[in-house]
């Protein structure tokens, strides 16, 4: 069995109804999945973008990390799991920055995203199946990038663009 997506109402809590990933089963009805999102910027206040991989739904488009939580994780965990597995970035639970949760209607998807400020130079090891390529932008260059960023990233830059601008 694969990862379990564990489902919640509108208010975050528990259904009890839990989903397989990859299987294409229908959110039921007035359910959501979780999933995390996680800028990163460079310790000269450059972004992280990430290249999806063409065989994954809008492949080639450019997001910061993120991805669905699994069942039993808290999002921080995710958070941390996501940005490991995607560019082989390690930070500790003290280096996220929550910055806020989205409520993706139209994807039956709780987003929460956090930030991460780096102090140092970081080497990405990119995960082959997910991420094709990554590049540190400056802000001026992500806002010129809108036609090349997965539609609900961009929406929760322009949410979060004053945090993530600081």
């Amino acid at each position: 069995m694969g990862e379990l997506w564990e489902l919640v109402d509108i208010n975050e809590n528990k259904t009890g109804v839990m989903i397989e990933r990859g299987t294409n089963t229908p959110i039921p009805q007035g359910m959501y999945h979780t999933a995390v999102d996680i800028w990163t910027k460079s310790k000269d206040g450059k972004i992280l973008l990430t290249q999806r991989h063409p065989n994954k739904e809008w492949g080639l488009k450019w997001e910061c990390s993120g991805g669905a939580m699994i069942k039993g994780e808290r999002s921080i965990d995710g958070a941390r799991r996501e940005l490991q597995e995607e560019t082989g970035i390690e930070v500790s639970e003290e280096e996220l920055i929550y910055l806020g949760k989205s409520v993706m209607t139209e994807y039956q998807c709780i987003m929460y995203t956090y930030l991460v400020q780096l102090t140092e130079d970081v080497e990405l090891n990119l995960q082959p199946e997910e991420v094709v390529d990554a590049k540190w932008v400056e802000i001026g260059e992500l806002e010129n990038m809108k036609e090349e960023i997965v539609k609900s990233v961009w929406d929760r830059y322009l949410q979060f663009k004053d945090k993530l601008s600081s």
